[in-house]
């Protein structure tokens, strides 16, 4: 299994009221997907997400915070590269027409429809 952090284009579609990925490009190739065989849901690791916000009540400010001192601004987190859930599908995808077929764990952010390929393995 080899572990990627890559942004991926994909098509999706509607299967049993549920969008999936039908297929992908990657690396200049097109991925079709034969099949989805996992889907699931993952929420943000909010513990290793920065905080954000005025600091008021909470530990002191990091040194050149521009957080005004007495501020009421409500305090939260900060997540830049995903938003608090996004959906994992873990899929069997071929490339070209006698291709071999390789599984995938594609990442997608509802919030910002951004997709990612987090896995490969072989099959």
């Amino acid at each position: 299994m080899w572990e990627f952090d890559e942004a991926v284009e994909v098509r999706s579609g509607v299967v049993d009221g549920i969008q999936t990925p039908e297929q992908f490009l990657w690396r200049g190739r097109l991925w079709r997907v034969c099949a989805v065989e996992a889907h699931w849901v993952e929420t943000a690791a909010w513990w290793e997400r920065g905080v954000i916000g005025s600091g008021v009540g909470v530990a002191p400010a990091v040194a050149g915070s521009s957080a005004a001192a007495g501020s009421s601004a409500a305090v939260g987190v900060l997540d830049a590269d995903w938003g608090p859930q996004r959906a994992v599908y873990r899929v069997e995808a071929g490339c070209g027409r006698h291709g071999r077929r390789e599984m995938f764990d594609l990442a997608h952010d509802p919030d910002s429809g951004r997709w990612q390929l987090e896995r490969v393995t072989d099959r």
